[in-house]
């Protein structure tokens, strides 16, 4: 075999692993539900910067225990900060299954013993509604490089993303959409 020939062999090999990945994102997104989620801007602590998003999806976890003691049986942690002025401030921690119900992203307690891929951590800070509680992990969006950033965002406006939300690993942004006075518009990012 020639060296232009195993170069190309070594091109097929690489295109079709890409072409599985967005054969597999495309499949998801036709048979797996989508839901509306709020969403915040974090800054992520990544090296790659450039036109991405990273997003924190917003759930839902009022109807989520809360154990009084440091950790109780089905995995509620309570994380105490000490502030500057002596107080402590409590942040909930749960380890959560995000699934798609009634049209929402909502937090299911996983079963014990469930695979760590299938979860996630979900954390509701001092001060915070129960239904607006974060997933530790953020999500990224792509911005085309030609399109307008919908930040910063007028007062009274809350950033929206669809997303996928497949059985395994986080849910997967879609589309933006930004929610006010004017309604809930969807933009044009790509």
């Amino acid at each position: 075999m020639t060296q232009r020939s195993r170069g190309l062999v070594l091109l097929a090999v690489q295109v079709a692993l890409v072409l599985s990945i967005a054969g597999k994102y495309v499949y998801e997104r036709k048979v797996y539900p989508r839901v509306w989620v709020r969403t915040v801007q974090v800054d992520p602590e990544l090296p790659f910067r450039g036109r991405y998003l990273a997003l924190r999806l917003a759930m839902d976890s009022c109807s989520l225990p809360r154990g009084t003691a440091d950790k109780d049986p089905v995995g509620t942690i309570l994380d105490s900060q000490m502030m500057h002025d002596g107080t402590r401030l409590a942040t909930w921690r749960w380890t959560v299954r995000p699934v798609a119900r009634e049209g929402k992203l909502v937090a299911e307690v996983p079963p014990e013993g469930t695979r760590p891929e299938l979860t996630q951590e979900l954390r509701l800070w001092p001060g915070q509604p129960c239904e607006r509680a974060a997933l530790s992990e953020s999500v990224d969006y792509f911005i085309g490089d030609k399109a307008k950033s919908p930040f910063p965002l007028k007062s009274g406006e809350e950033l929206w993303v669809e997303v996928t939300v497949p059985p395994v690993g986080p849910p997967r942004p879609i589309q933006l959409a930004v929610s006010g006075t004017n309604g809930f518009r969807k933009l044009v990012v790509r």
